[in-house]
């Protein structure tokens, strides 16, 4: 599938991101978190302390280079990582793992549900 970025791109510059910055301290969760794809969505899979459960957020790649945080157009697949990055920290540290939508898989990985200012993910 064709995206604005390959999807390696987007990928590697979500973990350079995670790999730079104390994302997972600001969210008392636990390393690792791992960036990978699945189709026509980049998937966070990461552990949340006091919680037993694997947590994923998926982010749409066919929707770049709009940021997933302020739908504005990102001039580089780095730009759309920060808006990443600032999804999770946002979502949270208020409580998205206790109070959003979810959908629990066969193997028990949960899938957080959010929505961006426009309402879509």
């Amino acid at each position: 599938m064709d995206f604005f970025w390959p999807a390696s791109d987007a990928a590697a510059a979500v973990r350079s991101r995670f790999e730079r910055t104390s994302w997972q301290a600001r969210v008392v969760a636990h390393r690792p978190a791992e960036v990978t794809t699945d189709g026509s969505d980049l998937v966070v899979t990461f552990r949340y302390e006091g919680h037993p459960e694997t947590f994923a957020v998926r982010f749409s790649l066919a929707r770049m280079p709009e940021g997933p945080q302020t739908g504005k157009v990102c001039d580089s697949p780095d730009e759309w990582a920060e808006e990443v990055d600032w999804v999770l920290d946002e979502e949270l540290n208020t409580r998205m793992v206790e109070t959003a939508e979810r959908t629990v898989a066969d193997d028990g990985m949960v899938t957080l549900q959010w929505r961006n200012p426009s309402g879509t993910r």
